[in-house]
């Protein structure tokens, strides 16, 4: 969580990475991951953007900053294209399948979205959390209140870190 110090640190380690393009791309993903957890999205989309320069297949950082884009609802088709990408580099990944079917959520595709997510579960995804919070909210938009409930339950049960997941439950209606 000492994500400044880091941030200096790799800024030190990426000029050193001059022959190693590999490195450099993984420095620079590093520095995407460090400056979104300040919430400094514009150095964050840089450092990503300039990754994917020296590493264009690489499937954690296509998925993470297609994640982190749907978060803050921004450039969902450039999110969307660069996560069904990461999910083509790296088949049954429940992480990579939670994401695409969350930016699909984020763009009001719920049908599209369900099938992802179902496919996020079945591919080793039961038992975390954010996938089965995901999986309820897109149910609840698709309008199964009931089983949306249940698996937003079972999110907490697994040590959802949400905010509004008891709300969600007491209340059963989604926040967004």
């Amino acid at each position: 969580k000492k994500h400044k110090e880091a941030i200096e640190i790799l800024k030190l380690g990426e000029p050193l990475a001059i022959d190693n393009p590999l490195l450099k791309a993984q420095i620079l993903s590093s520095l995407g991951e460090a400056y979104n957890d300040l919430k400094d999205y514009a150095n964050s989309d840089s450092s990503f953007e300039r990754a994917l320069l020296f590493d264009a297949d690489n499937a954690y950082t296509l998925n993470n900053y297609a994640y982190y884009l749907s978060l803050r609802n921004d450039n969902l088709e450039k999110a969307k294209e660069m996560s069904y990408k990461s999910i083509q580099l790296v088949p049954n990944s429940s992480s990579f399948e939670d994401t695409y079917a969350w930016i699909l959520y984020k763009m009001e595709n719920y049908t599209e979205a369900k099938e992802w997510a179902e496919k996020s579960i079945e591919n080793g995804g039961e038992d975390n959390s954010v996938i089965i919070e995901h999986y309820g909210d897109i149910l609840f938009k698709l309008g199964e209140v009931d089983k949306a409930v249940s698996y937003w339950q079972k999110a907490k049960s697994l040590g959802s870190e949400s905010d509004v997941i008891s709300k969600k439950i007491a209340d059963k209606k989604i926040y967004e």
